[in-house]
């Protein structure tokens, strides 16, 4: 649904774009009493969501009429704050300036894609949770995280401290399982940095070293962080190190990392599931 829903906003960006070149070459800036681009964004994303769901083919915003906007529709609106004579006379505004419609839809394919990628990150997650189901009940997950579950950058200039914020963790010679990194990331007003990664280096006796990642893109509502990686029999993990806020330390990023957790699920040979 997300990819037919991506494709007809290309559609629009690219009517949008030739409609860019016969319009003026100022590009105007959006009056203060109006919403913003990435509240519109946010908006339209989030009806765009709603419309995929429901099955329908556009929507009906421009209508003058209270009943043909669904309670759906309402919902949105009333989770930011805006009425529906606010939306409309804001989309008014935006439809008559189209070199910034256009922006606007650039960061409506952007916020789609962002939260399809999530989603599948999420199924991924819950299947191997059910994977791991049976060995949670004989062998619970074994937590490795030691330090502390919150974070907020950029650190003081005086703490002398790594605002990729790095960790490392020995532990006994794991096998089996699945190792799991997670921490939510909320960004704040001020930063330049749109983008980070959360890594994972998983290190085994060998001296072989497994590289996992996950990207953090910059939102002002909270995103979250998982990535997974799965061990072996055959393999014995000594150490994991990484960062929790990998990015180019020459840019600067105001962003709050809460929850944190490391966590090892171990999985269980066939031959252990068998009932004596």
């Amino acid at each position: 649904m997300v990819d037919k829903k991506v494709s007809m906003l290309k559609i629009f960006m690219y009517i949008s774009l030739v409609v860019l070149l016969f319009s003026c070459s100022t590009r105007p800036s959006v009056p203060r009493d109006l919403p913003q681009e990435e509240l519109m964004a946010e908006v339209l994303a989030d009806m765009y969501q709603v419309e995929s769901l429901l099955g329908q083919t556009r929507l009906s915003y421009n209508s003058s009429k209270e009943d043909k906007v669904s309670g759906y529709y309402r919902f949105i609106l009333d989770q930011h704050q805006m009425t529906k004579a606010e939306f409309d006379t804001a989309m008014s505004w935006y439809s008559a300036h189209p070199t910034v419609l256009s922006d606007v839809y650039e960061e409506v394919v952007e916020i789609l894609s962002r939260r399809d990628a999530e989603l599948k990150n999420e199924v991924n997650r819950q299947k191997e949770d059910a994977q791991a189901q049976k060995a949670n009940k004989l062998a619970g997950r074994m937590s490795l995280w030691e330090d502390s579950t919150k974070f907020n950058l950029p650190f003081e200039a005086n703490d002398s401290l790594d605002n990729r914020i790095p960790f490392h963790v020995k532990v006994d010679s794991l096998k089996g399982g699945i190792i799991r990194l997670y921490a939510g990331y909320t960004f704040k007003e001020g930063g330049f940095l749109d983008s980070a990664q959360i890594k994972l280096l998983a290190c085994y006796a060998d001296s072989t070293i497994d590289t996992v990642s996950y990207q953090i893109h910059k939102s002002f509502k909270r995103v979250n962080g998982n990535l997974s990686h799965q061990i072996g029999q055959a393999k014995s993990l000594i150490e994991l190190k990484g960062y929790l806020f990998d990015h180019d330390t020459s840019k600067y990023s105001t962003v709050s990392v809460e929850d944190v957790k490391l966590t090892f699920i171990p999985t269980l040979r066939a031959e252990e599931l068998m009932i004596d």
